[in-house]
């Protein structure tokens, strides 16, 4: 019999050339095998080996997280590629939020199933649980708590009052609706993991093209699912490497280039997904970010309004006009604001910092943040110009930055070769800073010019005396 260490090896080792979808086809066909009583040795070994992979794979890596939470995240698995972690403006069918799911799970377990749910989670908390016995716990607990969900919901769609009480044990309207997209999900899983399955791991342009089998294959699931076409857009914009590119899909499935033939289609759905994903954007700069995250934002908005712009004409559907209208509005507003703060952000934070206690130089953090921010902003505005109005302000603090940064920093340049011992850890810190900022907003080269001009201001000078002599 071959060696267990072996055969363990080639099996990660084949595993490794599947992709995930392939590994879960393999891991259902496997479980059949076993509960038809097969009587291959290695069944439970192969076994194993999947189960390792899809946790693994769908970043559910239970041995390091809690035990307590094993259950409800096995639980929602099925839904992890429809889930949005950010709020929407407005309930967008196919999109769950990520924060509904603790409040529709806190419903089944306190309203619907609590003997059932106690007991597997009782069982997943016992160390002797396996984690393959909690995935199949999660599957066991899905089948029998989607029908009391689904009764539950059809009773809240009859009556108003019922729908009103079933909302407040949710915790508002937008998870009643999210459970509403759950259960779909669930009832509807055995079609949407072939869909999944049969469409490459990343959707390119190039996917949507005419004949592409993506494209067949997508349309066919539609055509034959048309309740429930949302969960396909939402699968679908789960692989897009770009979401821009649905609007080619919407296009490509509608048969047009024209926003109202895409609108008046059946396939309508794939453009509103764009539609969200440019307020998903725009809520994301929007929100309290980082700036990283905020330069990431409008990159992405502004790729998905430029295709929106140049190939299409979105007056030929004044509701979806508005939509990206507003999210023009409060984008421009959030720009313009940082923009109008930038220059004097600037002016105040290149001084000479005091000293602490400590002899340590004393930095506003919030103050280095915004200064960074606005050079940021002032870069970005370069390829949104045509997409936000914030062409006039953007003019108006690039030339004050230029101004204030080249002048500030000479100044401090200047004034550390003539730093004191005791002052110039502070001073140097101020030039860093400047440096760093010059680095963002003029670029490397500038950048170098004043590192090489910093050292040269440390550099001691020779005594008067010495030279004399």
């Amino acid at each position: 019999m071959p060696d267990r260490h072996y055969l363990t090896a080639k099996i990660r080792s084949y595993l490794q050339a599947l992709s995930p979808r392939a590994i879960h086809t393999l891991l259902r066909g496997l479980e059949g095998a076993r509960a038809r009583g097969s009587d291959d040795p290695h069944l439970d070994l192969i076994l194993d080996a999947c189960l390792s992979a899809v946790r693994r794979d769908t970043g559910i890596v239970l041995d390091a997280a809690p035990r307590e939470s094993w259950l409800q995240r096995l639980f929602f698995a099925p839904v992890e590629d429809m889930l949005v972690g950010e709020t929407l403006p407005a309930k967008e069918r196919g999109r769950i939020a990520r924060a509904s799911l603790p409040l529709i799970w806190t419903w089944i377990s306190r309203d619907l199933a609590p003997d059932r749910v106690a007991q597997a989670v009782d069982l997943c908390r016992r160390l002797e649980t396996e984690p393959d016995e909690v995935i199949e716990l999660a599957v066991s607990l899905r089948r029998n708590v989607l029908l009391p969900m689904e009764k539950a919901l059809a009773e809240a769609r009859a009556d108003d009052r019922v729908h009103q009480k079933t909302s407040m044990l949710l915790g508002g309207e937008r998870a009643l609706r999210d459970a509403e997209d759950l259960v779909a999900a669930f009832r509807e899983g055995g079609w949407l993991e072939a869909l999944r399955e049969s469409l490459p791991e990343r959707l390119t342009e190039w996917d949507f093209k005419p004949g592409s089998p993506a494209l067949i294959r997508i349309k066919a699931v539609t055509d034959r699912h048309p309740d429930e076409r949302a969960l396909v857009a939402s699968v679908v914009l789960n692989r897009v490497e770009a979401p821009e590119s649905m609007l080619s899909l919407a296009a490509a499935l509608a048969g047009s280039m024209s926003i109202r033939k895409i609108a008046e289609s059946r396939y309508a759905v794939f453009a509103e997904m764009v539609l969200s994903e440019v307020e998903r954007q725009a809520g994301i700069a929007c929100g309290d970010c980082s700036n990283l995250k905020l330069s990431s934002a409008i990159d992405a908005y502004t790729r998905i309004v430029k295709v929106l712009d140049r190939q299409f004409d979105l007056t030929e559907k004044p509701a979806w006009h508005k939509r990206v209208a507003e999210t023009r509005r409060i984008l421009s507003n959030l720009i313009a604001r940082d923009l109008e703060l930038a220059t004097g952000n600037i002016r105040r934070l290149l001084v000479v910092p005091t000293l602490d206690a400590d002899g340590e130089p004393q930095i506003d953090g919030a103050l280095l943040d915004g200064a960074h921010r606005g050079v940021m902003l002032v870069g970005k505005m370069r390829d949104a110009a045509e997409n936000l109005a914030v062409n006039e302000i953007t003019a108006r603090t690039r030339q004050a930055l230029d101004q204030s940064l080249e002048i500030k920093t000479r100044a401090l340049l200047s004034a550390l070769a003539e730093a004191g011992e005791t002052t110039r850890k502070a001073h140097l810190v101020a030039v860093d800073i400047a440096i760093e900022l010059c680095e963002a907003f003029y670029g490397k080269d500038y950048a170098d010019q004043l590192r090489r001009s910093r050292k040269a201001a440390l550099t001691p000078k020779p005594d008067a005396r010495q030279i004399a002599s």
